[in-house]
C-alpha cells in the first residue's frame, strides 16, 4: 500500500488542504515547516484517517466533533486506486 495524498477537509487548522504524497519513489516524506504550521496535526489525521478519529479528539477546535472529515487516496499493490473520506459519527 501506497499514500499517493492526505485531504484535510476539515480538520484542526486545515480546510480543504490536500498534502500530495505521490512523488518519489522511495516511500519517504519530509514534512517541515515553522512553529504551529500544522505539522503535528496533520501527522494526527494520517494516523485518524486510517485508525479514526478518537472520541475526545484535540482537532475539533476549528470544526465541531461531527464536523471533521480526513479523506486519503491510496493505490494497493495490484495497483487499484482507493479513495475514502473518514468523518467522526
Amino acid at each position: 500500500m501506497r499514500i499517493l495524498e492526505l485531504n484535510l477537509m476539515a480538520f484542526g487548522p486545515f480546510e480543504d488542504v490536500a498534502i500530495d504524497l505521490s512523488r518519489g519513489n522511495h516511500g519517504l516524506h519530509i514534512i517541515y515547516g515553522p512553529n504551529e504550521a500544522g505539522k503535528s496535526s496533520a501527522l494526527r489525521a494520517l494516523r485518524q484517517v486510517f485508525y479514526g478519529i478518537p472520541v475526545r479528539s484535540v482537532d475539533n477546535f476549528r470544526y465541531p466533533h461531527n464536523k471533521l472529515r480526513i479523506g486519503a487516496t491510496i493505490c494497493n499493490t495490484d495497483g487499484v486506486l482507493v479513495e475514502f473520506i473518514r468523518r467522526k459519527g
